[in-house]
């Protein structure tokens, strides 16, 4: 496989329909190979971000942390086909692992060793472990990568696609914004935006989007405050609405954004975020 073309999102569609749960978590479970082997084989860092991943147009994938050592490596995966990758430092497929029909267990040895050949202490790399709310699902027991559908995983990853230009605009104009991070535990791809203090007494405002999860059985976008405010000072929005069971934030669904043009589509998802950070900058004055 050769270095892959660049591609800008206006060159992919806006899906035209809403991806079930199904596609979501097939993803959801083979980015976990590129989560433990970050976790295993990262610096540490004091967010945790060794574990996360990213959107890679460049690769039309997702991949992690750069991982160091005799012979320097990504560990990605392609989601339409679900093929997990190892790269090289030129982002080029040194070897290459189709999931479907494989349990979680086969191709975790894979990557164990795969990585071994390149000099890595794999023997350290396990899935990681999170609490209850991980979604379960029969690959957790045994279960095989289903081939089926390509165009359903598609789906799921257009919204990544054309999420993280928009994203990485609030990273560019906000000196206190964290990079954009894909977070394996709930799938979801966010900015964290500091506003004083550290840790759990930090003022924050999460900004990203979740492909789906317990809460809502679809793609979102959302903007949560830290700490959470009273929901009585909640203004309306413009745009979306307030999520206020378990958690405070503002969200717009995909269903509500519907399916117009591609460009009016990211338009209302900028004009929700924009307005929904401002809104929460003023909440946590």
């Amino acid at each position: 496989m050769s270095e892959l073309e660049v591609k800008s999102p206006g060159d992919l569609p806006f899906p035209n329909r809403i991806p079930n749960a199904e596609f979501r978590i097939q993803l959801h479970y083979a980015i976990q190979f590129i989560a433990a082997t970050g976790m295993a084989l990262g610096t540490p860092q004091p967010d945790g971000s060794q574990m996360t991943l990213d959107w890679n147009p460049e690769i039309e994938g997702f991949m992690g942390i750069k991982l160091t050592g005799t012979h320097p490596c990504y560990v990605a995966l392609e989601p339409t086909t679900l093929t997990s990758l190892i790269l090289d430092e030129q982002k080029c497929a040194i070897a290459s692992l189709p999931l479907p029909n494989k349990t979680m267990t086969s191709a975790l040895a894979w990557h164990h060793a795969e990585l071994t050949k390149l000099g890595s202490n794999a023997d350290t790399i396990a899935l990681l472990d999170y609490p209850d709310d991980f979604p379960d699902h029969p690959l957790a027991h045994g279960a095989v990568f289903d081939a089926n559908d390509e165009a359903g995983r598609s789906a799921v990853v257009a919204y990544f696609t054309h999420t993280r230009p928009l994203l990485q605009d609030i990273v560019t104009t906000r000196s206190e914004a964290s990079p954009v991070y894909i977070w394996p535990h709930h799938f979801d791809m966010a900015t964290l935006i500091t506003l004083s203090g550290k840790g759990e007494t930090a003022q924050t405002i999460g900004v990203g989007l979740s492909p789906g999860d317990s809460s809502y059985d679809q793609p979102y976008w959302y903007v949560t405050p830290w700490p959470y405010p009273p929901q009585a000072k909640l203004p309306a929005l413009s745009w979306g609405n307030w999520h206020t069971e378990g958690w405070i934030g503002a969200i717009l669904t995909a269903a509500e954004v519907g399916n117009p043009t591609l460009d009016k589509t990211e338009q209302s998802i900028q004009a929700f975020l924009e307005e929904a950070v401002s809104i929460c900058y003023e909440l946590l004055e």
